[in-house]
């Protein structure tokens, strides 16, 4: 177990973290996307940036940890509305550039089967 601790919030921000640097980099347009979603949803963007700032200071090994914990936070945590609102959040975010990559289409994939969506 990490040292980091999810709450509902921080979960969705690793998650979103995992889909949006797939490629090894967030593009304009996905960080455009996150800002557009999460203020649709009334959502406090300073806590997903203070999440960012604890990931970049965060190993490789302790990233992927704190994935796999993100994953098993919103599985055990949420409903079943909420794992799909989850789900649909991050497929949105995937696609914003028009195309989705091989990484996020597995990615997304292994989220459809892990959240039952």
């Amino acid at each position: 177990m990490s040292s980091y601790t999810l709450t509902d919030e921080t979960a969705v921000d690793v998650l979103i973290f995992w889909i949006e640097s797939t490629d090894g980099s967030i593009s304009f347009s996905e960080q455009e996307t996150v800002k557009r979603v999460l203020s649709n949803m009334e959502y406090d963007l300073s806590t997903y940036q203070s999440t960012l700032s604890h990931i970049g200071a965060m190993s490789t090994s302790h990233v992927s940890e704190i994935i796999e914990e993100a994953i098993h936070y919103v599985r055990s945590n949420f409903s079943d509305d909420g794992q799909r609102l989850t789900y649909t959040l991050l497929d949105a975010i995937a696609h914003c550039d028009g195309k989705i990559s091989s990484g996020n289409t597995t990615k997304l994939a292994r989220l459809k089967k892990e959240l039952g969506v």
